[in-house]
């Protein structure tokens, strides 16, 4: 049973998908992974509330949960043994690259972890190469709100990996941001605003984050005039984070995005 995105990403680069039987469905499930959508994989819930009467239908011999279902391990080993994916959000990149090599080795594919780990840092660095001396900050949008994420977030290796320097060393590190206002945006005048759309990536509305930073405060910004405001794979950046195909395509959108 797979109930994280990134772990489920992981396995099908890996080969072996046909292991899962079952998978979090009733919830939004981004673009990229819409095959477990399909009915040969059994509707366990979804992120954050699991049917521990399916997953026990199931037999499963392993139960791979991440921080959304922490409070849940305890019953779920009561079924199964459990892989929980953690993220040092500290040091993100080295915890997700910790994590795929881990999930190599459950299902005897070290050496295929280690191939595609090694080409995607190939295009990791590089868009650290092209990122050099550019300041970025990313926000996420949520309905009306901003907040912003700093080097100790979970978006931490936009500037520990991805070579952006971060525009304020000050932000507070949280799983939800820091709260900010248009005003602190053009105060602190990024060359990149990356921005993650949570309302575009949990419902069904989209270009939320297009609408709310549509306005006069934005658009003296440096980002807004260079043709800077990057509005990211939301349901990727949001739901699928840590998987080995939503990081190369992180790699390629942010990669776009300095080239720009």
């Amino acid at each position: 049973i797979v109930l994280d995105f990134g772990a489920a990403d992981t396995l099908r680069a890996l080969g072996v998908q046909d292991k899962i039987v079952g998978f979090p469905q009733s919830g939004k499930i981004p673009n990229y992974l819409s095959e477990f959508a399909d009915k040969k994989y059994k509707n366990v819930g979804d992120l954050k509330e699991q049917s521990l009467e399916q997953i026990n239908e199931l037999n499963p011999d392993l139960i791979i949960v991440s921080k959304r279902q922490e409070k849940m391990i305890d019953k779920f080993k009561e079924i199964a043994p459990v892989f929980n994916v953690e993220n040092d959000y500290n040091n993100y990149y080295t915890s997700f690259q910790q994590n795929v090599t881990a999930l190599g080795q459950i299902f005897g594919k070290e050496s295929v972890a280690k191939e595609k780990l090694s080409a995607l840092e190939s295009k990791v660095d590089q868009v650290a190469k092209d990122a050099k001396d550019k300041t970025a900050l990313l926000v996420l949008v949520n309905e009306s709100k901003i907040s912003a994420f700093g080097d100790g977030s979970r978006y931490g290796m936009v500037y520990q990996k991805f070579g952006f320097k971060p525009i304020d060393d000050s932000i507070k590190s949280s799983t939800h941001g820091q709260s900010v206002g248009f005003e602190y945006i053009l105060e602190k005048n990024p060359d990149f605003l990356l921005v993650v759309d949570r309302t575009a990536a949990i419902t069904e509305k989209a270009n939320n984050a297009q609408k709310v930073l549509d306005n006069d405060i934005i658009k003296q910004t440096k980002a807004y005039k260079d043709g800077h405001i990057v509005y990211l794979d939301a349901a990727n950046w949001y739901l699928a984070f840590g998987g080995l195909k939503s990081m190369e395509i992180i790699a390629q959108e942010l990669d776009r995005a300095v080239k720009k």
